[in-house]
């Protein structure tokens, strides 16, 4: 098992090292979190008879976390799903693949459990994709960037983030509808919005932690990095993604 982890707070890159020496409150948890021992994964069967698969069966999960791919789920699951203070049992959704499957394989207009998510500005949101996933696309960033255009809301109806799943109006219409019922709640990172899930999850505001995951200190991409007219493009193909982002940011 890993001994040594490294986090961060947020708007602070002072580096927090965890291991039995040094914030050894924190190692526990740090551990769990990297081997994913409280992971529920939604629609896996690795092992049907495993303990946890048991006890899913016995008494399943009555929340699910849809985790959208580069949208801050990672610190999210960290902070949330892994913390002591909570008390709720909750089911992850976060299937990815390469080359995608084109078939639907999660329906959220059928389930029965609360749901939440995450949203990100879509054009950022695609831009970090493309950094994070290009060492296994092999492909050109105009190729990349069309390839994942409405990748959250996609994403959301069950469809793989590469797909070439083409949303319709009513697609989009009938998630609007299932966020206004309050059947699917949706969280932005630094936004009020995270409240509804913390009430949802009966989380209270002074028990959420704000670590952040991952964070790559001198890797990555800069604002530079990408141009003007690429984010303009960008913005174009991604119509439905912000359309929702907004709506959340604004309701």
């Amino acid at each position: 098992m890993k001994k040594e982890f490294f986090l961060f707070k947020e708007n602070n890159n002072k580096m927090i090292i965890v291991n039995e020496n040094s914030n050894n409150h924190l190692l526990q948890r740090c551990q769990d979190h990297w081997a994913h021992t409280k992971d529920n994964n939604y629609l896996t069967n690795k092992n049907i008879f495993s303990k946890k698969t048991l006890l899913n069966i016995i008494d399943p999960p009555k929340y699910l976390f849809i985790h959208i791919p580069k949208t801050g789920g990672t610190s999210f699951k960290f902070n949330i799903i892994y913390n002591p203070k909570l008390k709720k049992k909750i089911a992850l959704y976060h299937k990815i693949t390469y080359p995608p499957s084109n078939s639907r394989l999660l329906n959220i207009f059928k389930e029965k459990r609360n749901m939440f998510t995450l949203v990100r500005d879509p054009t950022e949101t695609v831009i970090s994709a493309y950094f994070h996933f290009k060492h296994f696309a092999k492909m050109k960033n105009f190729a990349f960037f069309e390839l994942l255009s409405n990748m959250q809301t996609k994403f959301l109806l069950g469809y793989d983030i590469f797909s070439d799943y083409k949303i319709t109006t009513r697609d989009f219409d009938n998630l609007l509808k299932l966020i206004q019922d309050k059947k699917l709640i949706i969280g932005i990172q630094k936004s009020k919005s995270m409240n509804d899930i913390y009430n949802l999850l009966e989380l209270p505001n002074d028990d959420v932690d704000n670590y952040i995951l991952n964070k790559k200190k001198g890797i990555g991409y800069q604002e530079k990095d990408v141009s003007k007219s690429l984010r303009e493009y960008i913005k174009k193909r991604n119509m439905y993604d912000y359309r929702l982002f907004e709506y959340v940011l604004n309701s």
